[in-house]
């Protein structure tokens, strides 16, 4: 009997929860690809991601491996069981729990949207794959000593058929479009991330400069801090943001961490001007170059107010971001971030072999 063991007892504790037996893959079994998707993330944007990855055509090929939804350990196992599968991690604060509880590490893709501090992770050299959003977070993990062949770029996503470029600047009726949706005070991390109450003085100050500003996305009638009226407010099905984008001059985000966000791709490819902190994909691009500006985090709301308004002005003055139809830096990097590409490049990580160690 262990120490731990011997202590319990003599406290009168109870015994701790019998763990799981581990889950055994057959290379000889179903191919398939699971989704790890619980309660938490339903109407969020990892589910959406899951959702148009696997609209495309690639997971229609033949001997392409079939695609299913887990939503808690007991339904993971129960679908890996005996099968020749991989389980796409969504959230890395599920990683741990997973592993422990009889997950094989070696069918595990983890999908590492951006780093959270608090969240350990165990050694990643010992899953299947590691898809990092950018290139600050690829970085990162190459610095904590993960393999190159086992990182992999996955800028996810955008959909070109919803998102392309509109008409010039100088006829989008939307000055500021402000995008995502609001979360009350009650998600502290969330909030901090997201600086609402950041976002609602920057409003407040856009609109006193005559500017007709937008907020795109869901609960922004519940939001705790003061907004003019003069602020529009749509929720609408994500179906329809791409015919909202194309009437955005500006889209702006002054999220203090970001992994991507989807929104920089669809204005991206919406042909907006574009405002952020040097976070998530917006890092990759440079500063004042192909209508992409970043601001530091400590700007304050009249920095961010002067700012938008200098990028107003410069795009009138040139030509070429006041067309809305967005450079050839800016095509490269979306051609990478379709989901058409990034589903194959997918696909081609479910057929490479798997480690030994997780077989019968």
């Amino acid at each position: 009997m262990g120490i731990r063991a011997q202590l319990r007892l003599a406290l009168g504790l109870p015994a701790p929860p019998r763990r799981p037996p581990p889950v055994r893959c057959s290379a000889n079994g179903p191919r398939r690809l699971i989704a790890y998707l619980t309660g938490g993330s339903q109407g969020w944007i990892l589910e959406f991601l899951w959702r148009d990855l696997t609209a495309t055509a690639v997971w229609g090929e033949q001997d392409a491996p079939e695609l299913l939804v887990a939503s808690d350990r007991d339904s993971l196992a129960a679908a890996m069981d005996g099968a020749n599968a991989l389980v796409l991690v969504m959230f890395q604060g599920h990683l741990q729990r997973l592993l422990r509880d009889g997950i094989p590490a070696e069918r595990v893709i983890l999908y590492l949207s951006h780093t959270r501090i608090g969240l350990a992770l165990p050694d990643l050299n010992r899953l299947h794959a590691v898809l990092a959003l950018n290139g600050q977070e690829q970085a990162l993990l190459r610095i904590a000593g993960v393999e190159a062949q086992r990182l992999h770029w996955f800028p996810a996503g955008y959909d070109p058929g919803k998102f392309f470029p509109g008409p010039a600047l100088a006829q989008r009726a939307i000055d500021v479009l402000l995008v995502g949706r609001y979360v009350p005070i009650a998600n502290p991390s969330y909030h901090e991330r997201k600086r609402f109450a950041l976002v609602c003085e920057l409003a407040g100050l856009l609109i006193g400069q005559g500017l007709r500003v937008v907020m795109l996305g869901s609960g922004w009638q519940g939001c705790e801090y003061p907004l003019p009226t003069a602020v529009e407010r749509r929720d609408v099905p994500h179906r329809d943001y791409g015919a909202i984008y194309r009437q955005a001059r500006l889209v702006c985000s002054v999220s203090a961490q970001e992994g991507g966000p989807v929104s920089f791709l669809e204005g991206l490819a919406s042909g907006c001007l574009m405002l952020s902190v040097a976070t998530g994909f917006a890092a990759d691009f440079q500063c004042g170059v192909d209508g992409i500006w970043h601001l530091p985090l400590s700007a304050e709301a009249a920095q961010w107010c002067e700012q938008i308004q200098q990028c107003l002005q410069i795009a009138q003055k040139d030509a070429e971001l006041a067309g809305g139809g967005g450079s050839s830096t800016r095509q490269a990097y979306l051609q990478c971030a379709q989901f058409e590409p990034l589903a194959g490049q997918l696909r081609q990580l479910c057929d490479q072999p798997v480690a030994a160690g997780s077989m019968e």
